[in-house]
């Protein structure tokens, strides 16, 4: 059996409050988190050599079966907390060899099955669109690292556990959100988004938490309920947690830890049940480092991790997105759009600094600059040339002048060569209308435009 434990399992049991390890088939410890370690002391076996814990003892495989957990016995820890044993027996390359441990009460014990099932890769077979649940239509793609996102978090939904979504900035974090909240068994209930970085410092608890009458200068006269009430039975969405302060990250861990919060000028606990989906495009590992975001703050939202592609990474998926964008506005403008080959190339040479959100902007302007049903590059903002036109040369072999510093004569000379080309490569002037996608009208003022 190789030793070697999967490091898919750490990282799951490392970012969890309960104590839990990883063992084999003798009841040799592989892998322990940091809780696990404080409660229960590790010994070394003489003979092995290997590392075992006393609490092991009691195990008995023969009791599990696959992925689903066994009571072995209840434990009376010092702090006369008691704690439920169980186990769970996972299949592993195909070979029952290796155990996940995991200690924790019996309300815990949906969540905990569904983190060890999502702890599971899930295979590029099963991505099929039929299989995603509707909620999650509004979010396309064929890429293969995002429709994993996509299948990952229609997982999520199943369970109240909490789920942390990074990625840049216009990749589509609030929406997934969203669908994985209207996809829950919380889906009456409210979804509460919260902007961390817009609250300012001296507001936050009062609007996290609410304030009582009279709490403090200019309060409302009856007080004031915060999100944590409007989200009750619902989902509370931390979006740009990343952005948030210290001061505002041990609030909010607070009541993460308690499940309670006492209102501004207060003194009563309030219980509260929420799901907690906080969003990121920030780098928390590295902050964490920075002394700049809260370790335990992070593992408490850092349960299951969702990462969503920057547009630029998956270009397949650009065509999708505009034909997508194309259609909603059709419905509004009662008018059939479609994007020439040659502003389809401009489109897929620029970089996206701004992703999904930065296209369904250029689809928009595009659709409102266009003269007729047919979008030219003429038709996309100018600022889309001056920053692919590097990558617009090195895909399709035309560049304007170096020496233009005009925005408008940049796009008037990629334009033309851009014509120039399609003529030489198709030599008939009705094969190259059909390839550039516009009017035959149109491409005659083209071709007395620029003389061709």
């Amino acid at each position: 059996m190789k030793e070697k434990t999967p490091e898919i399992f750490i990282k799951l049991i490392k970012n969890i409050a309960q104590p839990a390890c990883i063992i084999d088939e003798n009841k040799n410890v592989l892998y322990v988190n940091n809780c696990f370690a404080n409660k229960f002391p590790l010994t070394i076996n003489k003979e092995t050599k290997k590392m075992t814990a006393d609490i092991l003892n009691s195990l008995n495989f023969e009791s599990l079966e696959n992925k689903e957990t066994a009571d072995i016995k209840q434990l009376i820890l010092s702090d006369q907390h008691k704690i439920n044993l169980s186990v769970y027996l996972l299949n592993i390359n195909e070979d029952k060899v290796k155990i996940f441990l995991l200690l924790f009460s019996p309300e815990e014990k949906k969540d905990i099955s569904f983190r060890v099932d999502t702890a599971l890769p899930v295979k590029e077979e099963t991505f099929r669109d039929e299989d995603l649940l509707p909620e999650f239509k509004e979010l396309v793609g064929e890429n293969i690292a995002f429709k994993r996102a996509l299948f990952i978090a229609q997982r999520a939904a199943k369970s109240n556990i909490s789920v942390l979504i990074s990625g840049e900035s216009g990749t589509g974090k609030e929406i997934l959100a969203r669908a994985i909240h209207q996809a829950s068994s919380r889906f009456a209930k409210p979804l509460i988004d919260v902007n961390c970085a817009a609250i300012p410092e001296t507001l936050i608890e009062s609007e996290l938490f609410g304030y009582e009458k009279g709490a403090f200068t200019g309060a409302k006269a009856e007080g004031s309920k915060g999100y944590f009430d409007e989200a009750h039975e619902g989902t509370i969405l931390l979006d740009e947690i990343g952005d948030a302060s210290l001061q505002t990250q041990a609030k909010l861990l607070r009541v993460l830890e308690s499940g309670t919060f006492k209102r501004v000028g207060g003194t009563k606990n309030i219980k509260v049940d929420v799901r907690i989906i906080s969003s990121t495009n920030r780098d928390l590992s590295m902050l964490i480092q920075e002394k700049k975001f809260r370790e335990d703050l992070y593992f408490r939202l850092n349960a299951f991790t969702i990462f969503l592609p920057p547009l630029r990474q998956r270009r397949e998926d650009i065509a999708l997105l505009v034909d997508y964008f194309l259609k909603s506005d059709e419905e509004i403008l009662k008018k059939d759009f479609k994007f020439s080959p040659a502003a389809m190339q401009v489109l897929n040479s620029y970089h996206w600094p701004g992703n999904v959100r930065e296209l369904k902007g250029v689809v928009s302007y595009a659709i409102n600059m266009s003269a007729d049903a047919y979008i030219h590059p003429s038709s996309l903002p100018n600022f889309l040339f001056t920053q692919a036109g590097a990558a617009s040369a090195e895909t399709a072999g035309i560049y304007p002048d170096e020496e233009s510093d005009n925005i408008t004569q940049a796009t008037k000379e990629l334009e033309e060569k851009i014509i120039r080309k399609v003529l030489a490569e198709t030599q008939n002037r009705t094969a190259a209308i059909k390839k550039l996608g516009i009017s035959r009208r149109t491409f005659y003022q083209k071709i007395k435009k620029y003389g061709l």
